[in-house]
């Protein structure tokens, strides 16, 4: 169900893009965008209307819950966030359909896609 969809990636470090690149790729989603800043995430779900969107916490600019804040102010995209640290709160719940640890594995990843997906937001 994960394939086909189109997902738009961000985080700072291009290393961890790259890894959710080949992630993606192997579940067969279309990544259609990469962000390293949440600045640069808004403007491309602006841009590129996702399916999707997975974000990291940290990120120059504007953090990933910011930007899940604005972007969810005038799109009903499903947002997952990532950190390896910090961890959203109950507040932030309102703008993000699902958490995940870094790092993530592939099987994590499919089934927060397509339980977001899934869930009505």
């Amino acid at each position: 169900m994960t394939g086909r969809l189109r997902i738009v990636i961000a985080d700072d470090e291009l290393d961890i893009r790259d890894g959710f690149r080949r992630l993606l790729g192997k579940l067969g989603c279309n990544v259609v965008g990469e962000a390293a800043s949440g600045a640069e995430l808004v403007e491309l779900c602006r841009t590129e209307l996702p399916d999707v969107v997975i974000t990291d916490i940290r990120m120059p600019e504007l953090s990933g819950l910011d930007a899940a804040k604005q972007i969810r102010q005038t799109q009903t995209i499903p947002i997952i966030v990532v950190s390896a640290r910090e961890r959203p709160t109950e507040q932030d719940s309102e703008f993000i359909q699902a958490f995940l640890t870094k790092p993530v594995s592939g099987p994590d990843l499919d089934a927060a896609i397509k339980n977001v997906v899934a869930a009505p937001l």
